[in-house]
């Protein structure tokens, strides 16, 4: 399949098809909406490329080349009135807008202002996952691809960019609203994944993120998408705190002192019983010499 082409219709289908199969079979889900889009004309992928100077990663291209955006939204029933919980979205092409990556040349405010005292030299202190995060300055372009229902932005990031030289190397992040970046995914294709995997419940990002959920969308999440709330992490944590457990545990206990402790009180048994015995035949002995005198 060449870069060009779009995804399989049946397999983009059976992907979308099964998400509304999926939500159509949880308790009070009502009212699912997914818009039916047409594909990004070809002309438009690639204005969009040589305006920016940006190359799209291969599978956000075949994405657009096959559905330009992505739409679907569901409500649960609460007194017998629909309310809009889930919402995984898209942006079309022509509104993938650039949030940083440009000179700023007024006198006003803007996100560049973040990264001013922010040195090349001292960028291991902006790290997350192992990665440098991004900038909003001309070190990095950075492109909305999600709105995320005003809560943040899921941004297609190029960084280490160089001006004049199209960049060629992205992958996914979180901004929040207080301007943090977390890391979301390598590729468009396991973004994608994860947006259906967590139903587009309430702040569904936040679950990979330090921050983690709040309470009440916690609530959403136990209903209709339990697995998703970091088993893993829990597990790990969980695992991680045995292992602590049972170091402290092993540091506490010197087995070498448990067996010399036994070992110790075996040989104290013996001497014991030893000096017993030598007690009793000291005994018996003078005994025999007061009886022998006697005799005499």
């Amino acid at each position: 399949m060449s870069d060009s082409s779009g995804l399989p219709p049946d397999l983009f289908d059976r992907l979308t098809l099964s998400v509304v199969k999926s939500l159509e079979k949880r308790p009070g889900v009502s009212d699912i909406c997914l818009k039916e889009i047409p594909a990004a004309e070809r002309h438009l992928v690639l204005s969009w490329e040589q305006r920016n100077s940006c190359i799209l990663p291969d599978d956000l291209k075949r994405f657009y080349l096959t559905s330009n955006g992505f739409h679907l939204q569901w409500c649960v029933k609460f007194e017998d009135q629909p309310f809009h919980l889930g919402l995984m979205e898209i942006n079309p092409i022509e509104k993938v807008a650039k949030l940083a990556g440009r000179r700023n040349t007024s006198n006003l405010p803007s996100p560049a202002d973040v990264d001013y005292n922010t040195d090349d030299d001292d960028e291991t202190e902006y790290l997350s996952h192992g990665r440098k995060q991004p900038h909003f300055d001309l070190r990095s372009r950075v492109f909305e691809l999600d709105p995320c229902n005003g809560y943040g932005k899921t941004c297609l990031v190029y960084n280490n960019t160089t001006q004049g030289v199209p960049a060629t190397d992205s992958d996914i992040w979180f901004l929040d609203r207080s301007l943090h970046w977390h890391f979301i995914a390598d590729t468009f294709s396991q973004y994608f994944r994860l947006m259906i995997m967590n139903l587009g419940l309430p702040l569904w990002h936040f679950t990979l993120t330090d921050i983690g959920l709040p309470n009440h969308a916690q609530q959403w999440f136990y209903m209709y998408a339990p697995l998703q709330l970091n088993v893993e992490v829990h597990q790990e944590s969980k695992k991680s705190s045995t292992n602590k457990n049972l170091e402290e545990v092993s540091n506490k206990i010197d087995v070498n002192k448990v067996f010399k402790g036994k070992s110790d009180k075996k040989s104290k048994s013996l001497a014991s019983v030893t000096s017993k015995k030598k007690t009793s035949s000291s005994k018996l002995a003078s005994v025999r010499a007061t009886l022998s005198s006697k005799v005499r």
